[in-house]
């Protein structure tokens, strides 16, 4: 590959020296979202078509369409991976159209279940064209800060976890290779021991990047900004319905469904802070689970969904396990609190339906919980302690001021609608998600100030899922947020109205449809209102780390220079795991011996590397460096400047000018390549 190949459609573009590094050609707001609409398509289209051919009403196939299209892809890669069949364009449009033609020949094994009385409930056009709209206003909130906040969105990301994603992508793209189950040869690169990873995401943003021609890096923006813009607004909308169907007419249930889109984009925890930090297939994952979660419902009316149930419940674990903890929870909060006491079919039929969806979709994922327990310690091991006391914890999780949110003032008005919403369901007997709200908050309590006792115990098990990060279980809480403010706008609005239309005293002088429109044009401006209180804070956040820190115009250079020097693609490239040097795989198809920010030495680097990592610089006289250079087939060290906030560079490479074992071929200033000569004369730097 040409060294220019590191970039969007391979063709870089330069930049004066003081601007963000522009990764392609097109930064123009129509060029950005003619890309994001590509990425959404790819997202939403063949989940879709599968929920279509399984007789789901458009609204819901389009819903859970994300839901399926991961399902489709979970469902393929680890037996692909197990088999050796690489992953393509081809091969993911195969899997589409065998799991479509399973989920056909189900539905006229199942037509005979299928409940026509329920079907005649569904929503209608009007209605659901009301609560697309409130979906599109919040996807556009949210695409419109990324356009202003993102002006270089093709630049490389300064995110912490960012490399990690741009790297699986292009590793799925050179080897085929997308099992979760078999992430352990990209990040453990000298051992190559076993490592689970969710990697759907990854495997579909890879499909994309084949299709379009578009980098890994842009890929991943793309899909990560696709996922961020539409999943949210969908999720309330989605659970906002289901909360309010059963108790309230259809106009009223679609005027807070659309409400509960629009104000979804003025939470700050989803998608903006998880967008923020990189965390992009747990934002991936928690998008999709409330329209998960109110597909398995409505299976229990509608038997003939449980097939498409498995695949959406088999997608969310598979993107992220966080978010199929999430669906349990709701499930499980919603069995306890509505389920048990309304059956539809009897508790035992319910039971069976649900067992019917969880069964399969357990031995599917069986290969995944294997890989997760054997890495349990790790993520029990996580620890956000903030040493601030339970008090300023309970207030962090009750008005979601977590980390990340500290800088930020708190969001009062936005909590408070949210609050009046929460009212409004409890009075309306409406229990679980006041209650799921409860054990949520319990937990990041725990996370940030542990206490003990059977409470304690409790809370730090469930936190444990979500790696005991009170982030993670803000963005939770967010989810059932975005439905309560939604209830309560429309609730108020509504109140609003009817009292000025009391007051008017003449109903003839105004017609019905015209007070409707009043009540609409309220919800409007009370969404908008609210984003635009926030916007600058959802436009810094969407944008913060597109900022061409950790990989400028010198370190495309550098890796452009190393990319053509004489056996730089068939070695292993030493470099730090603290600098961003892990990016010329993403970049410029180069193996760095760290492909991820591993600081400090995570994940069991293997005898060498560690090696090589604490002692590099003390060849001269430590003969175990050059055992290590030959073990792992190094030729060429890229370090460069700066290192991540609060790391340091490793020991091994902090003097590599003082070794006469390494000679520097190339310093721009801020990127340095060296050359192993070991016990060698050095004549020409880069030879052979």
């Amino acid at each position: 590959m040409a060294t220019n190949e590191c970039v969007c459609r391979w063709r870089p573009v330069s930049r004066g020296d003081d601007g963000p590094v522009h990764l392609a050609s097109h930064t123009s707001p129509v060029g950005f979202g003619h890309s994001v609409l590509v990425a959404l398509l790819l997202l939403i289209v063949p989940g879709a078509i599968v929920g279509l051919a399984a007789r789901l009403p458009w609204p819901v196939a389009v819903a859970v369409g994300p839901a399926l299209t991961y399902g489709v892809v979970g469902l393929a890669t680890i037996p692909y991976g197990a088999v050796g069949i690489p992953w393509n364009g081809w091969t993911a449009l195969a899997a589409l159209a065998a799991i479509t033609a399973v989920v056909t020949g189900f539905r006229l094994l199942l037509s005979r279940m299928a409940d026509r009385g329920a079907e005649a409930r569904s929503i209608s056009a009007w209605p659901a064209i009301t609560v697309s709209a409130g979906v599109a206003l919040g996807a556009a909130i949210i695409g419109w800060a990324a356009v202003t906040g993102m002006p270089h969105w093709q630049s490389v990301p300064s995110t912490w976890d960012a490399v990690w994603h741009a790297n699986t992508i292009r590793y799925m793209l050179d080897t085929g290779q997308a099992s979760s189950t078999q992430m352990g040869a990209l990040r453990n690169v000298e051992t190559h021991a076993t490592l689970y990873y969710p990697s759907t995401f990854h495997a579909l943003a890879a499909v994309l990047s084949q299709l379009t021609g578009w980098a890994p890096t842009t890929a991943y923006t793309l899909s990560s900004l696709a996922a961020a813009m539409w999943l949210f607004p969908v999720s309330a909308a989605a659970l906002t319905w289901h909360l309010l169907r059963s108790r309230a007419g259809q106009w009223r249930t679609a005027g807070a469904a659309a409400a509960a889109a629009a104000l979804s984009a003025s939470f700050s925890a989803l998608p903006y802070v998880e967008f923020d930090t990189a965390a992009i297939p747990n934002l991936a994952a928690y998008g999709i689970a409330a329209p998960t979660m109110v597909l398995i419902v409505s299976a229990l009316r509608h038997r003939d969904r449980v097939p498409v149930a498995v695949l959406a419940l088999i997608g969310v674990f598979s993107v992220h396990t966080t978010g199929g903890v999430v669906v349990a929870l709701f499930l499980a909060a919603w069995w306890l609190f509505d389920g048990l006491w309304h059956p539809v079919r009897g508790r035992r039929g319910d039971v069976l339906t649900l067992l019917a969806i969880a069964t399969p979709a357990i031995l599917v994922l069986l290969p995944q919980f294997v890989g997760i327990m054997r890495q349990a310690d790790i993520i029990i091991g996580h620890e956000f302690v903030t040493h601030e006391g339970k008090k300023r914890a309970l207030f962090e999780a009750v008005f979601q001021h977590t980390r990340h949110l500290n800088d930020f003032p708190v969001q009062y008005p936005l909590i408070a609608l949210a609050a009046i919403g929460g009212l409004i369901l409890l009075a309306r007997r409406i229990w679980w998600p006041p209650a799921a709200w409860l054990l949520l908050v319990v937990s990041i309590v725990h996370s940030s100030a542990p206490f003990g006792g059977p409470v304690g115990s409790l809370a730090g098990r469930f936190s444990d899922f979500f790696y005991s990060d009170p982030r993670r279980l803000s963005a939770v809480i967010t989810l059932l947020l975005a439905p309560m403010a939604g209830v309560a706008l429309v609730t108020i609005a509504s109140a609003a109205v009817d009292r000025v239309r009391r007051f008017v005293d003449r109903p003839a002088a105004m017609p019905s449809r015209a007070w409707y429109a009043v009540t609409a044009a309220l919800l409007v401006a009370g969404s908008v209102g609210y984003a635009w209180h926030y916007f600058p804070r959802h436009r810094y956040l969407i944008g913060d780390k597109y900022d061409s820190v950790m990989i400028d115009r010198k370190d495309l250079q550098a890796m452009a220079y190393l990319a053509a020097l004489p056996g730089a693609r068939d070695t292993m490239i030493g470099d730090a795991n603290t600098d961003g040097t892990a990016w010329m795989y993403a970049v410029a198809g180069l193996h760095p011996l760290w492909t991820h920010y591993d600081y400090p030495v995570q994940q069991g680097p293997g005898y060498y590397r560690f090696i090589f990592w604490a002692y590099a610089d003390d060849a001269d006289f430590d003969p175990r460096v050059a055992d290590a250079v030959r073990a792992l087939n190094i030729r060429y060290v890229l370090t460069s400047t700066p290192v991540v906030r609060g790391f340091v560079m490793p020991d091994g490479l902090v003097s590599l000018d003082k070794s006469r074992s390494w000679v520097k071929i190339y310093d721009n200033g801020e990127a340095r390549i060296y050359q192993w000569r070991g016990n060698q004369p050095a004549d020409k730097p880069g030879a052979s």
